[in-house]
């Protein structure tokens, strides 16, 4: 075996001289594993061959040496500890030399290895860590002063605030130099912002000074830091409103609005703002030695302070266009700092925030309802599931119905809106009224490629992250929170409408990327599951959409989910659940069911069914209709009366799987279809609230084209809106109750023969 050892074929080839170590160097760090250490008589001479190229003149084979020298320590910690010395006494001194980046940064990553492995062991500790560790950390404050490269940048940073919590006491004296240096990155850049990695990593390095005051002196020292960064966020929120009445109170140390040129001061008074969000996050999660008392009535302050931001406010008198114009643009950028300065909040003090979660909400639903893109949607529907997963309950029936409202819209966009249907509608009865003329057009398979009518409905990655976040937040509002009745049943209408929609849907039509519509489908799944689920009762009549769920089958935390929902079902030996969740029966699945609360509850949200669309019929467009309508002809109504009459019967949305006895009896026509209900989209090019249609959409295949006013895919179903005759595409079909009220007209009245023989 010794003739075969992986570590004498590594040296005798891809080691064997400087240029080969640099050519080869990638292959040599992908093949050393921590059994090519064990104890041999080749590992003294792979380290005597690492430390050859760590001393070689050339620049190459010293980076390459320090690369094979952090892989090596990071298999072999006994052969790293053995070697530390010697390695440290090369590394050290090449950060303060004129060396090439990826030299540094090697030698920057090896000395943080080296440093932090084994800090277990006192006697390394003495010998090694204790007289180098200062050293290490004033080269890399030194070198983060004087470099520019922004990678580097991030390195230095990173390694400081590692080091600094396993060696506070060695880095007491740093303190100034330290908080100097992460205050650089954090006090604010104009105009162009700081990037948010480098945001991120000196925040981190700010978030751990407060260590090396001791285990006594840290909760002063992380008080203090979090006091300062409150009053900081402070005054570069009052430097953005400066146009605007406030309100709130501020801090009294707090400064008022500063008289600097608006176009440097909005932009950089909005980095800091960004800044100190994210310190104040950070301190949220930093650890300390002893507990601290977060200050949480000065956090909430600076919340609602930001979200109460609205483009209405303005000052009396005379102000500043150009600073007017400058702070309103800037007005979503502090929306997103409230939403991540509050879900730190939320997920650290967790139930604290319980008092406020009221306030908190209202202000989240006010902003959902007003017309915002997706980039500025998204962070609300993010901190609301952070709120009710850390406060879990609002207890408020009227605002929990508000937010679920709010949040429905988003979720809607999945479902075919009103013009599409109106325009297949349209295509179909054209096809009827060609279909004797000339031949019916045929579809191939894979025409859709050549359809370029057709719009995707998530085109963005922010529109699929909303429709994510949307889910999520509608699920926990519906599982914590006392919805209205009618609310709730809306809300269950449009997630079984958007079950039976995605798995008709094609992926690449839903976003461009492919992995949206499977993770969609597995929360809107999961959020059906748990409607069908509310007590036992309620489950065992669910039992096809538990298998059905099952079949489909989860990727990752649903699969047990869903195991442990069937397991509850099949084996009912856990306490029942005492959830109050309403029974399949109250869910007004059909028109007859819904009530006067519920009509209003939709109208409310833009929903709309097939009877409450009254199309206007034109004169020309009666007269045109063939003989085999007559009853439209004598009949003396009005042609809108008319229309409003030619209604199709309304479906359940899940008819065929909830009550299987329950079915609408066939219309009276020669060609009818069974149909099944759902919910349809329709958006209105401004900002009106979108109208979704309650009803039958028309079938077509996912090849039929989609036109070009921001129309959504839907769930094709067969729809009875076919006749034998051919009906113009400006009138609606007529209703089964019209025929068979003319065919009752038309009948002959039965005689009886008297001189009949029969009894």
């Amino acid at each position: 075996m010794e003739d075969h050892h992986p570590l004498k074929a590594l040296l005798q080839l891809q080691l064997a001289s400087d240029s080969y170590a640099v050519l080869h160097l990638p292959y040599v760090l992908e093949t050393l594993t921590p059994e090519y250490f064990l104890p041999s008589s080749h590992t003294q001479k792979w380290t005597a061959r690492v430390n050859s190229l760590l001393h070689s003149k050339d620049a190459g084979a010293r980076w390459s040496g320090l690369c094979i020298a952090s892989q090596t320590a990071v298999c072999s910690r006994a052969l790293m500890m053995e070697c530390a010395q010697s390695w440290v006494g090369v590394a050290l001194p090449l950060l303060s030399k004129n060396e090439p980046l990826p030299t540094v940064k090697a030698a920057v990553r090896l000395l943080r290895h080296v440093f932090s492995t084994a800090t277990n062991v006192p006697e390394f500790q003495r010998q090694v860590c204790t007289p180098n560790v200062p050293k290490f950390s004033l080269a890399l404050i030194a070198m983060a002063e004087k470099q520019t490269d922004v990678e580097l940048k991030l390195l230095v940073l990173s390694t400081l605030a590692y080091l600094i919590p396993l060696y506070p006491t060695l880095h007491r004296s740093l303190h100034p130099s330290l908080s100097a240096l992460a205050l650089r990155f954090l006090n604010g850049s104009a105009p162009k912002p700081t990037s948010e990695p480098l945001l991120a990593a000196a925040s981190q390095l700010y978030t751990v000074l407060h260590v090396t005051g001791g285990k006594v002196g840290a909760a002063n020292m992380w008080r203090r830091s979090f006091d300062e960064t409150l009053g900081f966020a402070w005054a570069a929120f009052l430097n953005l409103r400066s146009t605007s009445p406030v309100s709130g109170s501020a801090p009294a140390s707090v400064s008022g609005p500063s008289r600097e040129d608006p176009i440097v001061s909005v932009p950089l008074n909005l980095d800091r703002l960004r800044a100190a969000v994210h310190i104040l996050r950070d301190l949220l999660h930093a650890p300390t030695s002893r507990p601290v008392v977060i200050p949480i009535g000065s956090i909430i302050k600076l919340c609602l302070a930001l979200l109460r931001c609205t483009p209405n406010e303005k000052l009396q008198g005379h102000v500043d266009l150009t600073a007017r114009s400058l702070e309103l643009a800037v007005i979503p950028a502090i929306w997103t700092s409230a939403c991540t300065l509050l879900e730190g909040l939320a997920k650290s003090c967790r139930v604290h925030l319980r008092p406020h979660l009221l306030q908190f909400t209202s202000y989240i639903s006010y902003h959902l309802e007003r017309p915002l893109t997706p980039a500025q949607r998204l962070p609300f529907l993010t901190v609301v599931t952070a709120l009710l997963t850390s406060c879990s309950h609002i207890h408020d029936s009227v605002l929990a119905s508000r937010l679920a409202r709010a949040i429905l819209p988003s979720l809607t966009v999945v479902l075919a809106t009103q013009s599409q249907i109106e325009h297949d509608a349209e295509q179909s009865v054209g096809r009827d009224k060609r279909k004797k003329g000339k031949k019916r057009a045929r579809g191939y398979e894979g025409d859709e490629v050549f359809k370029v009518a057709r719009e995707v409905i998530c085109p963005s990655t922010e529109e699929g992250e909303v429709l994510l976040a949307a889910t999520d937040a509608l699920t926990l509002v519906m599982q914590n929170t006392p919805l209205a009745p009618a609310v709730y049943s809306v809300a269950s209408r449009i997630l079984l409408s958007i079950q039976i929609a995605l798995p008709q849907m094609s992926p690449s039509l839903l976003s461009p990327d492919g992995a949206l519509h499977q993770a969609l489908s597995d929360k809107i799944r999961v959020a059906c599951l748990e409607l069908a689920s509310g007590t036992s009762s309620e489950m065992s009549k669910s039992m096809g959409l538990v298998m059905n769920t099952i079949e489909l089958g989860f990727n990752g935390a649903y699969d047990q989910k869903t195991h442990q929902e069937l397991d509850l079902l099949l084996h009912p030996r856990m306490p029942p659940l005492v959830r109050s969740l309403p029974h399949v029966e109250a869910l007004s699945l059909f028109r007859a069911e819904e009530g006067e609360e519920e009509r209003d509850a939709r109208t409310t949200l833009a929903l709309r069914t097939p009877d409450d669309i009254s199309p206007v019929v034109s004169t020309e467009a009666l007269e045109s209709l063939p003989p085999a309508l007559p009853a439209l002809h004598a009949s003396s109504e009005s042609p809108s009366e008319l229309a409003s009459r030619a209604i199709l019967p309304l479906s359940g949305v899940l008819s065929s799987r909830v009550s299987q006895g329950r079915r609408t009896p066939p219309a009276q026509t020669t060609s009818t279809t069974s149909f099944t209900s759902n919910l349809n989209v329709a958006r209105s090019p401004s900002n009106q609230p979108q109208n979704v249609v309650i009803g039958p959409p028309p079938i077509a295949p996912l090849t039929s084209p989609h036109p070009h006013d921001g129309a959504s895919l839907n769930a094709k179903t067969p729809t009875s809106m076919s006749l034998t005759t051919a009906i113009p595409s400006d009138i609606l079909p007529v209703s089964s109750e019209v025929f068979m009220e003319q065919d009752d007209e038309d009948e002959p009245m039965p005689t009886i023969d008297l001189g009949s023989d029969s009894d």
